[in-house]
């Protein structure tokens, strides 16, 4: 079994369980932003038995003609492609959105906007989502994250909690861990052949209410 395998297994099985877990709504409305190769856009599709839209947003067009050509093998037919803007501003209407999910998506080292993109992120979560709606942050390397002043320093998910919460939503506690993907589809590593799924980086996923 390769390691496509088992990200195939756990987009049905344990990360089908993750996304129907964060969100009680049936037929759901999802932005997965940042969608890289659509681990977390097919986990929702299996959540919900392809009972909902999810928007796959992605800046990368391989990204995006990968998610499609896997779509239409694995006949999913909820999934819908969308080119991403560098400006991490969204092109939907306000109030559209179940659920939004920012998986691996805030840095500290993005240099356009000083690294503070997961702001102006998050504002466009709380515009597009529905009132009620969820936030789905799945970061890593908190180490790179900046400050306000754009100064760089080790941040804490009790800070970045508070960055949200302050941007107008409520934290909702939860254990559930997501999954660091880059590597699975990396030439680099791919190449040194030492990536197992075992090996890829977990972390918290933090979730969020819109008020």
């Amino acid at each position: 079994m390769s390691i496509f395998d088992d990200v195939n297994n756990w987009e049905k099985d344990e990360g089908s369980k993750i996304i129907s877990s964060i969100l009680d709504v049936s037929d759901p409305v999802i932005l997965d932003y940042g969608c890289g190769a659509g681990n977390y856009s097919f986990a929702a599709a299996h959540a919900f038995g392809q009972k909902c839209k999810v928007y796959a947003v992605d800046i990368n067009k391989q990204c995006l003609d990968h998610i499609n050509e896997k779509a239409k093998g694995e006949k999913i037919s909820c999934i819908e492609t969308v080119p991403g803007r560098e400006d991490y501003r969204h092109d939907f209407d306000d109030d559209t959105f179940d659920l939004v999910i920012y998986a691996d998506m805030f840095h500290g080292e993005e240099k356009k906007y000083g690294g503070l993109h997961r702001f102006v992120m998050t504002e466009e979560a709380h515009r597009t989502l529905k009132k009620g709606g969820i936030l789905a942050v799945i970061p890593f390397h908190l180490s790179n994250f900046r400050d306000k002043d754009k100064k760089k320093c080790k941040y804490t998910y009790k800070k970045l909690i508070g960055e949200i919460e302050a941007l107008g939503f409520s934290y909702i506690e939860n254990d559930l861990q997501g999954i660091h993907f880059e590597k699975v589809y990396s030439p680099y590593y791919r190449q040194k052949g030492s990536v197992t799924f075992d090996s890829l980086e977990r972390g918290r996923i933090l979730t969020f209410v819109a008020k």
